[in-house]
């Protein structure tokens, strides 16, 4: 039973409920702090009232002990689940022993719990004899010292020192300030990834060089060799040096612009060096027969060159006849002395057959020779032709014997040698009234017909050619010209054709 206070005994067992505001420390218990209540239990009630009540007691401080044990074992990890064990453990066997008993477990708790505790605890605990509450000093008897050492030690197993409360308190305002500081550090982390996160730029190579540099071209970073094309016109490089004129590429020639280097095509041109050629729609240079500017020409196989002012057969077998353009001849050509004719279409040349002119007929004959069959015809032109290139213009020459006897004449003179005395006088103006007048429409091979204001005179040959003595012929004297030549190629005094100073007047003399 509970009493007033009796005076303590030596087998009397004090125990002193869990207070939660006891300080579990070595320090002592503060005087200001509010003290539990008693529970004085006697050996004779623990005895009588067998183990029910000491079961109760120790039930309620095991209780007691786990639930503090519960609630600070998650700020403080120093006790294991096995100390709690040990002490409901020691609590059952209490409550079926004797108090001899339970002061013995009571001993083996406390020494146990001693070896938990701090050393200043476990002095404490160890040392002391009595107890201070409100001032009042009790002895503890062996048997309630042990009691109270394994309350103490109990007690150890859930310590409630100030600076364990304070940290156990401060356990869930770390933890919440560890919340804060780790959502701070992640949301730094987070603008740390948006604003300081390195961007990765792509790299981009740059595209080899095209185009020019110091007058060197480059393709794709090298010095352009080869073909280039600009989408219209063709290009050659060498060593990034635009090439001009003829150039050999690939086995064969072509020809590039002499002033922006454009490859040339479908082009008759002169070379670098003067010389001309021709160049087909893929810009190779041709050979053999090739269509051109509405006719035929032939260019050599070794110098590529046309041939000009000649009679040779093409690779099949024919032969033509090419004037001095290189053009395959179509009509009259007259060629070493003599006049042909070719046909149109075929350009072959005609034999021993009658060919027109004005109206008028020749004859082709198995040479291809054309004459008018008029003896006295062919033999002025014979004698007139058997001088070409050998007898140069003297003007008022032919009027004398050693003048005639050295071959020297005017255009006059010569036209009178020619015909063999049938031409009275020497001068043009005299003879504008021989033989019969013709229209210029009419003119055939053997009638003289004036130029330059009745200030030349010369002998139609046929087919536009006429044989005369001037300065401007071929010859610079007797020669045979064509009235699509031009006039005085060398002082340039008419700069115009000779038909173009055809005074239109015509004379058939036989």
């Amino acid at each position: 039973m509970v009493a007033d206070e009796p005076a303590p005994q030596p087998d009397r067992v004090v125990v002193l409920e869990n207070d939660d505001t006891t300080s579990a420390t070595s320090a002592p218990v503060s005087a200001d702090t509010p003290a539990t209540s008693e529970s004085s239990v006697d050996n004779t009630s623990v005895a009588s009232s067998g183990s029910d009540a000491s079961s109760d007691s120790l039930s309620q401080l095991a209780n007691s002990s786990t639930e503090s044990l519960g609630s600070v074992a998650s700020a403080d990890q120093a006790l294991s689940s096995e100390s709690a064990s040990a002490v409901t453990a020691n609590a059952g066997s209490v409550s079926s022993a004797t108090a001899t008993e339970v002061s013995s477990a009571a001993s083996q708790q406390s020494s146990a719990a001693t070896e938990i505790l701090p050393s200043s605890v476990s002095s404490v605990v160890s040392s002391s004899t009595t107890v201070s509450r409100r001032g009042l000093t009790r002895e503890v008897t062996p048997s309630a010292q042990a009691t109270h050492q394994s309350e103490a030690a109990v007690k150890q197993q859930v310590p409630k020192s100030t600076a364990q409360v304070a940290s156990a308190k401060a356990a869930p305002q770390a933890t919440k300030h560890a919340t804060v500081s780790t959502a701070k550090v992640t949301a730094a982390k987070r603008v740390a990834s948006t604003t300081a996160k390195p961007v990765t730029k792509k790299v981009v190579k740059p595209k080899p060089f095209t185009g020019y540099k110091k007058g060197v071209f480059y393709q794709n970073g090298k010095r352009a060799t080869g073909y280039l094309s600009d989408g219209k016109h063709r290009y050659l490089f060498r060593n990034g040096v635009k090439q001009k004129g003829v150039q050999k590429f690939q086995g064969t020639y072509y020809m590039f612009n002499l002033h922006d280097g454009r490859m040339m095509r479908n082009t008759y041109t002169a070379s670098q060096w003067g010389l001309w050629y021709l160049f087909g729609a893929d810009g190779r240079i041709l050979t053999d027969v090739q269509p051109w500017a509405g006719g035929y020409y032939t260019f050599d196989a070794r110098t590529y060159l046309k041939h000009t002012n000649v009679y040779e057969p093409a690779r099949w077998g024919t032969w033509y006849m090419y004037d001095e353009t290189g053009r395959c001849v179509s009509g009259y050509k007259y060629w070493q002395n003599g006049l042909y004719y070719f046909h149109p279409g075929t350009y072959l040349k005609a034999t021993n057959e009658t060919v027109w002119e004005n109206g008028n007929a020749y004859w082709a004959d198995g040479g291809g020779v054309v004459r008018t069959g008029n003896w006295q015809i062919e033999h002025a032109i014979d004698t007139g032709t058997s001088l070409v290139g050998h007898s140069p213009y003297v003007w008022g020459g032919g009027r004398n014997s050693w003048s005639i006897a050295a071959r020297q004449f005017d255009c006059s003179s010569f036209v009178r040698w020619c015909f063999a005395g049938n031409v009275g006088d020497a001068v043009t103006y005299s003879q504008t009234s021989l033989g019969q007048g013709v229209p210029w429409s009419n003119i055939r091979r053997g009638d003289i017909f004036f130029m330059d204001h009745i200030g030349h005179v010369g002998i139609y040959l046929g087919g536009q050619y006429f044989l005369h003595d001037s300065p401007s012929s071929p010859t610079g004297g007797v020669g045979v010209s064509r009235l699509s030549d031009v006039v005085d190629r060398d002082d340039r005094a008419y700069a115009v054709p000779w038909y173009d100073i055809v005074d239109g007047v015509v004379r058939r003399l036989v």
